[in-house]
């Protein structure tokens, strides 16, 4: 994933947990804002954007519905009637919907120790996946060898990993350098035309190219469930998960620097 200087929270795992910013709007495109950085997630890599709102300095506040990427730059969406209270060079303060946020990145880890497991167990390769809601999926390159092994894939996922803390951190490495690295997992796949690549790594189990944001620990994860099987043209198959309690209290955010 490339990093882009004004999506802060790419360089650092724990800028994930950190959901108040101040920043300055740079533009103001049709139906959006851009600012000089941010924290807000856009959409993309199969994980639904961050919602939030932007705090101006008389104490109102501006909604963010959706936040999207268009050629490197993060558009924030605005609704039209609140657009004429911004303008270039305001400071605004942004604040992210934490909960959401919070189940996105406990929704994304478990999707990629979900996809590790089944190219470990069963030599699958994930072709893509989803995150949203109180789950996700993820669609494997061929079918499951067996009638149980779905069931075993969740029991070994649980036991191994989501009820036990397994660190999670990230690192960047040139695409030469991911080529030689060992135990290479078909989870991952190598992304085109980058010098730097943001790995997302969980320690002993997987790493994988991945811009989006991830828990510090699987304990964070809690219990998956199995949601079912949809077969898929070409043999393929969509396993879909949920987490047992998307309600789980979050951690409090990291206070703003």
């Amino acid at each position: 994933m490339a990093v882009r200087e004004e999506s802060a929270y790419l360089l650092d795992l724990e800028a994930g947990y950190q959901t108040r910013f101040t920043s300055v709007v740079r533009a103001l495109p049709p139906g959006g804002a851009i600012l000089e950085s941010t924290l807000f997630y856009p959409t993309g890599g199969g994980q639904p954007c961050d919602q939030g709102r932007f705090r101006l300095a008389d104490g109102s506040t501006v909604r963010v519905d959706a936040v999207e990427s268009r050629s490197g730059t993060t558009v924030h969406r605005i609704r039209s009637r609140d657009l004429p209270r911004l303008s270039p060079g305001l400071v605004v303060e942004g604040e992210i919907d934490w909960e959401r946020r919070y189940r996105h990145m406990r929704g994304h880890t478990g999707q990629h120790l979900l996809s590790a497991l089944a190219f470990r167990r069963f030599g699958l390769r994930t072709e893509r996946a989803r995150i949203g809601g109180a789950g996700g999926s993820f669609e494997l390159a061929g079918p499951l060898p067996g009638p149980s092994s779905r069931e075993e894939l969740y029991a070994q996922a649980n036991e191994e990993f989501f009820t036990r803390p397994v660190r999670v951190s990230l690192r960047f490495v040139s695409p030469e350098e991911l080529l030689r690295e060992p135990g290479r997992s078909g989870t991952e796949r190598l992304p085109q035309g980058l010098e730097r690549i943001r790995l997302v790594e969980i320690a002993g189990a997987d790493f994988a190219p991945c811009g989006g944001t991830h828990v510090r620990s699987t304990e964070e994860v809690g219990t998956v469930v199995d949601a079912g099987e949809v077969p898929l043209g070409g043999g393929g198959v969509r396993l879909e998960f949920r987490l047992k309690d998307p309600q789980r209290a979050a951690p409090s955010p990291i206070p703003p620097a």
